[in-house]
């Protein structure tokens, strides 16, 4: 693994909105009672996880552009949210 920032800007994009077409999969074939709230907090939180591997394994640039995407993120979440209530 490459310690590049776009390298963690696009895994820190990409995992999320896999997580989140993967959770809506799993949320229809099963019915699980949740709101989209939920599904939006569990993206954040595959940053969170990928983002303490790259903490833990010293890649520095890596780490930083997920923490970049992670913040856009929930810069993004907030106004939603927000926009909504």
């Amino acid at each position: 693994m490459k310690d590049k920032f776009y390298l963690g800007l696009l895994y820190g994009a990409a995992l999320p909105m896999l997580a989140y077409v993967f959770g809506g999969m799993i949320r229809n074939a099963t019915g699980f009672p949740r709101d989209e709230f939920f599904f939006y907090i569990l993206c954040i939180g595959v940053n969170v996880i990928i983002f303490r591997i790259a903490i833990s394994r010293q890649y520095d640039q890596l780490s930083r552009g997920i923490l970049f995407s992670t913040f856009i993120f929930a810069f993004i979440f907030f106004l939603y949210f927000f926009k909504q209530h």
